[in-house]
């Protein structure tokens, strides 16, 4: 998403009275320690507040000052236009031999008013040289036709821990899909087969030739112990695996106690659009038969297809809380689905995150990432998907004007 509006900051200071102050999501031994190491964990940042706003951007940093020389620092992100704070630490960590590489979209050049100074990523790029710091094409993504809209952070050795993976919604600017808005980050810690799936990824942005069906070219869904992750673009006129998935979902089941439930199924994305047209389907039988099944999105009035979707999901009875993309000073702008039920044969519960919206142009067009989190550490699915829950929850009770509970929410 594309945004500039100031005045979103302002309208938070007030909102900030009625939100506990932002935290990170401290999960039983697997948060960041202050010392030596770095443990898998989940970041939400809290844009109700100025400290919280920056959990995010903050965790980010602390990373790459962490980075030990002769080390790797891998990055792809849609927009690098502010974040000054990670620029510096990342010329700073170029300055004292970790090899940095950056790859952004080419709205990581656009600047912006009042002073239109040169952006995080021209900053870094200028500093340590062009050869290791790209942009995408003008016209395409790297690999896809439209964006790179990725945001990636890789780390070879960072605070003494080996193959750390940072995969967040968060853009790396001051507003607009950032500090402002409502958004989440996994990090994974000594997490091999995850790094080295991204790192081929990395590669092949950084090449930068075109692959209609990137998504096939890696085989799919790319499984490690603690992860599976999709990478886009997928070739149009081909099937929606997140709809595959929802198809899944069983909606009355019978738990192991013997008690009847239902699955609730909750998604989070910064965009929805009716060109999801399975997605949108899938989500209207699951409400038929019997899931409950939410969603919170962000709608851009000027954009007749993430408008048109609303009305079509509230009538098939999916609870719709839809931020507007200027009229809120805090909108949703991570992109995760959290399935809680049964889903084929097993009960239990599921998290997807990465950087794809609920878009058409992400699932065809973009380069993307879906990242579903198996464990956290020893922090199990369940946890997690509490903490997300929780995440999802405090926004949900901003949307509806409601006092905010704790980060923790009890």
């Amino acid at each position: 998403m594309l945004r500039s509006k100031g005045h979103r900051r302002g309208l938070a200071g007030v909102l900030a009275a009625v939100a506990a102050a932002g935290t990170v999501a401290a999960l039983p031994a697997t948060s960041a320690t202050a010392g030596g190491g770095v443990k898998s964990h989940v970041v939400f940042n809290n844009p109700m507040t100025d400290k919280g706003a920056r959990n995010i951007e903050n965790r980010i940093t602390k990373l790459v000052k962490g980075a030990k020389p002769g080390s790797k620092i891998r990055i792809s992100v849609y927009r690098f236009s502010n974040a000054y704070g990670i620029a510096d630490a990342l010329i700073a960590a170029d300055r004292r031999g970790v090899d940095v590489r950056i790859v952004a979209d080419k709205y990581s050049l656009k600047r912006w008013g009042p002073d239109y100074a040169p952006t995080g990523f021209e900053r870094v790029r200028d500093a340590i040289g062009g050869g290791k710091a790209i942009t995408c094409p003008e016209t395409r993504a790297c690999i896809g036709e439209k964006l790179n809209h990725t945001k990636f952070f890789l780390f070879s050795n960072t605070r003494g821990t080996s193959n750390v993976v940072v995969q967040t919604s968060q853009n790396l600017n001051a507003t607009g899909g950032t500090t402002t808005d409502w958004n989440d980050a996994v990090v994974l810690a000594n997490a091999a087969g995850t790094y080295r799936a991204y790192d081929q990824y990395f590669n092949d942005l950084w090449a930068r030739k075109p692959v209609a069906n990137y998504w096939k070219k890696r085989g799919g869904v790319i499984a490690s112990p603690e992860s599976a992750v999709q990478f886009f673009p997928k070739a149009k006129q081909t099937s929606d695996p997140v709809a595959k998935t929802l198809r899944q979902v069983k909606c009355v089941y019978t738990t192991p106690k013997g008690k009847t439930a239902k699955s609730h199924i909750r998604i989070a994305t910064g965009a929805f659009n009716s060109k999801r047209d399975e997605v949108v389907t899938a989500l209207s039988g699951l409400v038929r038969k019997g899931c409950i099944v939410e969603v919170m999105t962000t709608v851009d009035p000027a954009d007749g297809t993430r408008t048109a979707v609303i009305p079509v999901l509230r009538n098939a009875g999916v609870k719709v809380y839809d931020f507007g993309e200027y009229t809120s000073p805090n909108p949703m702008h991570s992109k995760y689905t959290l399935i809680s039920g049964k889903l084929g044969s097993k009960i239990g519960k599921w998290v997807w995150t990465g950087s794809a919206n609920m878009t058409w142009g992400s699932l065809h067009q973009d380069d993307e990432a879906i990242l579903q989190i198996k464990h956290l550490g020893k922090t199990g699915i369940k946890k997690v998907h509490a903490k997300y829950v929780c995440n999802f929850t405090r926004a949900k009770a901003q949307f509806l004007g409601k006092p905010i509970p704790a980060p923790n929410c009890k």
